[in-house]
C-alpha cells in the first residue's frame, strides 16, 4: 500500500502497542513484533491526534493549526508519516 490516504479515509492505531512519553517524544513498543519505535514531537502529536480514529484531512487541519506550516507541505508530511506506520504495521486500516 503506498503512502497516500485518501481524503475520506478514516485512520485507525494497530492495537497491542506500548506507549511512554520522553520530552518531547514518544516511545513505542509493539508487543506482537518485539520493536521499538521512536517519534519526535510532530509524530507524537499525530499518534495523539490518532487516539480517536480519524481521517488525513483532521490530521492536515489539526497541524496547520498548531504548527506554522502550509497545508500542502503538512499533508506530504502526514502522508508520508502515516504511509510508514502503515507499512510497520502500526495503522490497522
Amino acid at each position: 500500500m503506498s503512502g497516500e490516504v485518501g481524503d475520506d479515509g478514516v485512520l485507525v492505531r494497530a492495537e497491542g502497542l506500548l506507549t511512554a512519553a520522553l520530552d518531547q517524544e514518544l516511545l513505542m513498543m509493539s508487543v506482537e513484533q518485539g520493536r521499538y519505535y521512536n517519534l519526535n514531537a510532530v509524530g507524537a502529536r499525530i499518534w495523539e491526534l490518532l487516539e480517536t480514529p480519524t481521517s488525513a484531512d483532521a490530521l492536515v487541519a489539526a497541524l496547520t493549526a498548531e504548527y506554522e506550516v502550509d497545508p500542502d507541505t503538512a499533508r506530504a508530511h502526514v502522508e508520508r508519516f502515516l504511509g510508514e506506520l502503515r507499512r510497520r504495521g502500526l495503522l490497522a486500516s
